[in-house]
């Protein structure tokens, strides 16, 4: 494993009209560290998977927030081979939008196909990390999220009647206006029995809108809905 943090992000992903800054690594502490100079060809080849993953990250951020302009930051990438063919990528960061001083956290990871030469789509969580804080619930904010929820799980299993109890919610603020929430609950599908939920989501306390909004459900191997 290796990890990547190069400034080549900036001018790689300056064509999105997207602003992107990258943290340089720390160095330990009492001495220094002395890494390998790797051969040419591996150090392009580790400047595209950068690149052309930071770049699909950027894009899923994007379309997540309805194309509103954003900044995004990124923290450290790490990369390692899963196979002869496949490297796994991962990495962490903050987006904030245009004119705004917070930073969101966000994790992220992919998977990219040397092969083909690109990165398959990433998954993005926001609302991790990054400069937030533990607060009390907000009690209009978990009112909405258990009827946002409800009512997505009535139009993903067709169902007129779906009963949620969330039972375990911590709540994180970002910044003055947003709220990370992390929820863990119980949904009722009547006559289809009862599964386990989990529910992630970040809101922005301005307008009352969602900007994220994920769910797991149960522990059933292979079954997951993302809803947004």
């Amino acid at each position: 494993m290796h990890r990547l943090a190069s400034c080549s992000l900036i001018a790689a992903l300056s064509w999105c009209g997207v602003a992107v800054a990258v943290e340089p690594m720390a160095t330990p502490a009492g001495g220094t560290t002395r890494t390998p100079i790797p051969a040419p060809g591996a150090l392009q080849e580790s400047a595209d998977i950068e690149r052309r993953v930071a770049g699909s990250v950027v894009s899923a951020l994007a379309e997540r927030f309805g194309g509103r302009a954003v900044e995004v930051r990124f923290d450290g990438v790490d990369v390692s081979a899963l196979d002869g063919r496949r490297q796994s990528v991962s990495g962490r960061g903050g987006v904030r939008f245009a004119g705004g001083s917070a930073w969101i956290g966000f994790r992220f990871g992919s998977v990219y196909d040397t092969l083909l030469g690109q990165p398959g789509r990433p998954q993005v969580e926001i609302g991790v990390g990054g400069e937030g804080r533990s607060v009390p619930n907000d009690g209009l904010a978990l009112r909405q999220l258990e009827d946002r929820m409800t009512a997505m799980l009535q139009d993903a299993r067709a169902m007129p009647s779906v009963r949620l109890q969330l039972d375990r919610v911590e709540t994180f603020e970002t910044g003055q206006y947003y709220l990370s929430m992390d929820a863990e609950g119980l949904v009722d599908f009547g006559l289809d029995g009862s599964r386990g939920i989990r529910v992630r989501a970040l809101y922005d306390r301005r307008d009352g809108q969602w900007l994220q909004l994920d769910y797991d459900l149960g522990a059933a191997a292979g079954e997951a809905l993302v809803g947004r």
